[in-house]
């Protein structure tokens, strides 16, 4: 009984990692890093986390789960409820709709892939920013922002493929 109960339990928990890793990747990426004398910006962590499960795990990664992760972070960074689930679904359409095109590719055009998609991601949350506040957003921090995310992918893609073949998910 014990041994059925384990085996689900962790069978379960196989399942969620990707839902898990991006719950700790927008805790992480709430901390301010002090880099460049700015303790303000912070790489967006868990966008680069969104681009790799929706790569590795697309049939079982619900976008509801991105919408509820991405309101949570919303939460947590103060932002207005819907800014970052917006983010989270634009790079999980645009990944999921050129997997195929992506996933055997070397590191390099992966990496240049990210960088590209994330590059409109950071647009479109520049101009959200841009609508909602009714006066210019410097892009500035948005630049920084997104240099800080796409420098930190090879390190997030090499740990979250390591979570992913040590859990089998």
């Amino acid at each position: 009984m014990r041994v059925v109960f384990s085996q689900r339990l962790s069978e379960g928990f196989k399942k969620i990692v990707p839902e898990i890793s991006i719950l700790f990747l927008i805790i992480l990426s709430v901390q301010p890093q002090s880099v460049l004398g700015n303790s303000v910006i912070s790489p967006f962590l868990c966008l680069s986390a969104v681009f790799y499960w929706s790569l590795h795990r697309q049939g079982h990664f619900y976008i509801v789960t991105l919408i509820i992760l991405g309101i949570i972070s919303d939460i947590l960074i103060g932002a207005s409820l819907g800014f970052t689930p917006i983010l989270f679904l634009t790079v999980f359409a645009i990944s999921s709709w050129q997997k195929k095109n992506v996933l055997l590719k070397p590191f390099y055009l992966i990496w240049g892939v990210f960088s590209l998609i994330s590059g409109l991601a950071f647009v479109i949350a520049w101009a959200i920013t841009f609508f909602v506040s009714l006066q210019y957003a410097d892009i500035g921090p948005f630049a920084i922002q997104y240099f800080m995310t796409v420098i930190s992918f090879p390190i997030l893609d090499w740990l979250l493929s390591h979570i992913q073949r040590a859990v089998a998910v």
